[in-house]
């Protein structure tokens, strides 16, 4: 198709491309071109020249940057600008640095997915546990062998305060009668106490009571021990018949954290004979006097295994496992602790190799 249009010799090209008649094509208008088109022709009615296109001007060298050659050349004008502090002499040892830090974080290990060690995750236990219980013990911010080197060097970690071991020196006391003052509930728990350690004349100083709060409209009560091996102690009292107004729940409070409590000491709890207020506790130390039985038939109950038990002497402490607290059927194994310490040779004789009925 040509490129001319029909009649008068018009052409339907634009005007830039129709200025090839006299000289080479110089491509579209440039944006100074197109202003001065605008404002009309200059003075003495003409142009003097065709525009230029100042982009033949511009010439782009192997380095990536354009040097103007209109202006003389020379790329970047003015001193060097630093680059993170450091100020570089030339393209070239900018372009190096800028390789040698992309080359080191491709080279740098991430550990986004690496697993931490077990040392890391008990370490992070411990901490966790510390801040659970109203403010952290500073050793236990130690790695296993640093708090091993400060206890080998003779010095003693920092004692745990008051506020710390509170939630390990409380229980839960329910199913308290509203008729029961504070200071009832108080020397019901330090006479128990008293006759369970078999302390006949007792001073001030052996109170082991600190505070008890009732809430007589929900029927509960929170008992304060001064130390964390009593309170553990006591939870043996648990279904006892408080002054003659009915049997108490006692367990732990729901602040309780185990993982920062440190266990009951086998002496005191050796002393503590629950068996003297005439219950049976539901906790059996580790003793030479502790006896495991196993072979039971999975459907006894507890008050049918103690039966069984008794027949060799008065018992101390009983504990029948079950997998919780609600459960029907047992584990098929129980422990054991006679008042008396001869009465265990007799139970174990008498218990070994009995047929319990197929069990």
């Amino acid at each position: 198709m040509s490129s001319r249009g029909r009649g008068r010799g018009v052409s339907n090209e634009p005007a830039w491309m129709t200025r090839g008649d006299n000289h080479s094509n110089p491509g579209p208008p440039s944006r100074g071109d197109r202003d001065n088109r605008d404002r009309g022709p200059p003075p003495g009615g003409r142009y003097d020249a065709p525009p230029r296109d100042h982009r033949s001007d511009r010439r782009r060298d192997h380095r990536g940057d354009y040097r103007d050659n209109r202006r003389g050349g020379g790329g970047r004008r003015g001193p060097p600008r630093p680059r993170n502090g450091i100020i570089f002499n030339s393209f070239e040892e900018e372009m190096a640095w800028v390789e040698e830090r992309r080359r080191k974080r491709i080279e740098r290990k991430s550990l986004f997915d690496v697993e931490p060690t077990e040392e890391q995750i008990a370490l992070e236990e411990l901490q966790k546990a510390a801040l659970a219980s109203h403010g952290p013990n500073p050793n236990v911010f130690l790695k296993p062998d640093e708090r091993a080197g400060v206890m080998s060097a003779g010095i003693s970690s920092a004692p745990l305060q008051p506020q710390q071991t509170r939630h390990a020196r409380r229980l839960y006391v329910g199913q308290v009668s509203p008729d029961l003052s504070d200071q009832q509930v108080h020397n019901f728990f330090r006479d128990s106490v008293y006759t369970a350690m078999g302390i006949v004349h007792p001073t001030p100083g052996d109170d082991p009571i600190l505070s008890v709060y009732i809430n007589k409209e929900r029927h509960f009560a929170f008992v304060e021990f001064t130390t964390m091996d009593v309170t553990t102690a006591c939870l043996a009292f648990n279904g006892m018949d408080m002054s003659g107004r009915g049997n108490i729940t006692i367990k732990r409070p729901n602040d309780y954290n185990p993982a920062n409590a440190p266990g009951a000491s086998a002496e005191f709890m050796n002393k503590f004979d629950v068996s003297k207020l005439g219950i049976v506790s539901s906790i059996v130390t580790d003793s030479p006097n502790k006896i495991f039985i196993g072979g039971l038939p999975y459907h006894l109950a507890d008050a049918q295994v103690m039966e069984l038990l008794e027949a060799f002497g008065k018992i101390k402490a009983f504990h029948l496992v079950k997998s919780d607290s609600n459960a029907v059927t047992s584990k098929g194994y129980c422990f054991v602790q006679y008042a008396d310490e001869t009465a265990r040779d007799i139970a174990i004789l008498g218990l070994n190799g009995m047929d319990m009925g197929g069990g």
